[in-house]
C-alpha cells in the first residue's frame, strides 16, 4: 500500500514537469505564426528603411508560409519613439528594431530613457557604416587643416545623438563647430550646405556617396573606419589622424535587435533566419545593384562590438554634456 502511494505521488510531482516541457516545446515549435514587425525610427525611402524593406522581402524564404517581417515606420525624436516601442514590448519574437547607433546610447548617458541599449537583445550587425566629414563647395574652408585653425565652424546635423560621433571627433580634431541641428534628415541637412547655411556636414558615407561623386561635398576625413573608402581613396581615415581609438567607437552600426529577456530560442531562430538572409544570393545581388554594402557580424559578436562603444562614449560623457539638449 504505502509503495503504490509512494509511486502515485513520484506520478503526480513528474507529469506537471512533462507536461511544462511538452508546453514549452510546443509553444517553441508553433514559433513564429505570424507577422514580424520590424520597428523603424527612419522615414520611407531614408537608409534604414531601404535596408528594412529589403530585408524583409528576402527574408520571406526563411520564415513559415504566411509569415513576413514587416517594416513599421515610427520616426521622430532622434529614433526614440522606435526603440522605446521595441524595448517595451512583449519579448515574444514579435516585435524587433534597427536601433540607431551608438546614437540611441547618447541620451541615456544624462537622462533616464524608457530603454536602456545596454540590455536589448542584439540579433544582428547588418553594417558599420563609416562617416565622412565633407565641406560644403560654397564654403571658404576647403581642406581639413582649414577647419581646424577657423575661429568657428558651422556644421549642418540632424540632431545631437545621431551625430554624436561627428561632435566628438570635432572635438578631438581640434575644429571649434557650431551646429546647425533640426533638419528633418541628412538630405535636408546637406541641402542647407549646398545653399550656403553652413560650411560642412558629417554624415555616413552612404548618406553623402551620390553627393561626393558629384563632386558637390569636399571630403576631408573618414571616421569609423582603419581603412580608407575605395570611392574617396585619398581621404585619410582618423587613425591616420592620430585618433585611432575613435574608429571604433564612430560610424553607424546598422543592426537589428529585440527587447530584453527575449526568449532564447526564439533570438537563436530570429538569429538564424535574419543570418541566412543577409548571406542569401539574392540578397547579396540586390545588395550590390542597390549600391547598399553588407557586412555582417552575427548577434554575439555584435554585443562584443557594441560593448566597447558605448564605454567608449561613457567615457567621454565631460567633453559631450555642453551638447545636450
Amino acid at each position: 500500500m504505502k509503495k503504490s502511494l509512494i509511486v502515485c505521488l513520484v506520478g503526480l510531482l513528474v507529469i506537471p514537469g512533462f507536461l511544462l516541457s511538452f508546453s514549452s516545446q510546443v509553444y517553441a515549435e508553433d514559433y513564429p505564426s505570424k507577422d514580424i514587425r520590424l520597428i523603424i525610427g527612419g522615414k520611407p525611402g531614408g537608409g534604414f528603411d531601404t535596408y528594412s524593406r529589403a530585408i524583409g522581402r528576402y527574408m520571406k524564404k526563411y520564415l513559415p508560409e504566411g509569415v513576413n517581417l514587416i517594416t513599421e515606420n515610427r520616426p521622430g525624436a532622434g529614433h526614440k519613439i522606435a526603440i522605446t516601442m521595441v524595448y517595451n514590448s512583449e519579448p515574444d519574437g514579435y516585435t524587433i528594431g534597427m536601433p540607431m547607433m551608438p546614437g540611441l546610447y547618447f541620451p541615456q548617458m544624462f537622462e533616464e530613457q524608457k530603454y536602456d541599449m545596454t540590455k536589448v537583445t542584439w540579433l544582428v550587425t547588418i553594417l558599420k557604416d563609416p562617416r565622412v566629414l565633407a565641406i560644403a563647395p560654397n564654403s571658404k574652408f576647403k581642406t581639413l587643416k582649414d577647419l581646424q585653425q577657423a575661429e568657428s565652424v558651422s556644421v549642418a546635423i540632424v540632431g545631437f545623438s545621431s551625430e554624436t560621433g561627428v561632435i566628438l571627433a570635432n572635438e578631438k580634431l581640434g575644429i571649434n563647430a557650431k551646429y546647425i541641428s533640426g533638419h528633418k534628415n541628412s538630405k535636408e541637412a546637406v541641402l542647407a550646405a549646398l545653399r550656403g547655411d553652413a560650411d560642412a556636414v558629417g554624415f555616413t558615407f552612404g548618406s553623402l556617396r551620390k553627393f561626393l561623386a558629384k563632386k558637390q561635398l569636399i571630403p576631408v576625413a573618414v571616421m569609423g573606419s582603419d581603412k580608407r573608402i575605395p570611392a574617396i581613396s585619398d581621404v585619410p581615415t582618423l587613425t591616420e589622424l592620430g585618433q585611432a581609438d575613435l574608429n571604433e567607437m564612430l560610424g553607424t552600426y546598422r543592426v537589428l535587435a529585440g527587447p530584453p529577456n527575449l526568449p532564447a530560442d526564439r533570438t537563436k531562430y530570429l538569429r538564424d533566419a535574419i543570418w541566412k538572409t543577409l548571406n542569401d544570393p539574392e540578397f547579396l545581388a540586390w545588395s550590390k545593384e542597390a549600391k547598399r554594402p553588407v557586412e555582417p557580424l552575427d548577434g554575439e559578436a555584435t554585443a562584443k562590438a557594441l560593448e566597447p562603444v558605448m564605454k567608449g562614449f561613457a567615457d567621454y560623457k565631460e567633453i559631450l554634456k555642453k551638447y545636450v539638449k
